[in-house]
């Protein structure tokens, strides 16, 4: 597969390319793996992955006759089948779905519950909540306003006014 004449010219930005982009995807999916989303991680992450499919593309171009050669041996086959067979059974919905997970069902009673409740959960009176949002730039209606329509009458994530009250 000789698609193009010239594969040391290609390598000596395809290799560099492929090696930076692994770097940045591996240490921002290891960062996103442990909650570790500071800045711009998520967002680099889910775009700039996409050096690293272009990176690796281009590289097996330049390096396809020493790559059907790993490819050609027992070893390079079981991996690669191996690889295949790992992204099959990760496309299987295995067990609940995020949205059924026990935390999301949580958030979103909270998300639903009327302000005093969460604000005994979260070890305040109804009063001492309404105090904290109000410090914040939030308003309050009153102590029977769900979380949700809080979050709504001010334009917030009802998650952040959770997590104001907490």
């Amino acid at each position: 597969m000789a698609i193009i004449k010239d594969n040391n010219k290609l390598r000596e930005w395809a290799t560099p390319l492929t090696g930076g982009a692994f770097v940045l995807s591996a240490v921002t999916g290891i960062m996103l793996f442990f909650k570790i989303n500071l800045g711009l991680v998520k967002v680099a992450h889910e775009w700039l992955s996409w050096l690293l499919v272009i990176g690796a593309i281009v590289h097996v171009m330049a390096n396809w006759r020493s790559l059907a050669l790993y490819v050609s041996k027992p070893a390079g086959r079981i991996i690669l089948a191996l690889f295949f067979l790992l992204l099959c059974a990760s496309m299987i919905p295995f067990g609940e779905s995020r949205k059924d997970h026990p935390f999301s069902r949580i958030s979103n009673a909270m998300i639903q519950a009327p302000l005093s409740a969460v604000a005994q959960i979260a070890n305040h009176t109804p009063e001492e909540a309404i105090v904290i949002l109000k410090s914040k730039g939030i308003q309050v209606e009153g102590k029977e306003q769900t979380v949700q329509d809080i979050a709504s009458k001010n334009n917030q994530n009802p998650v952040k006014v959770l997590d104001i009250i907490y």
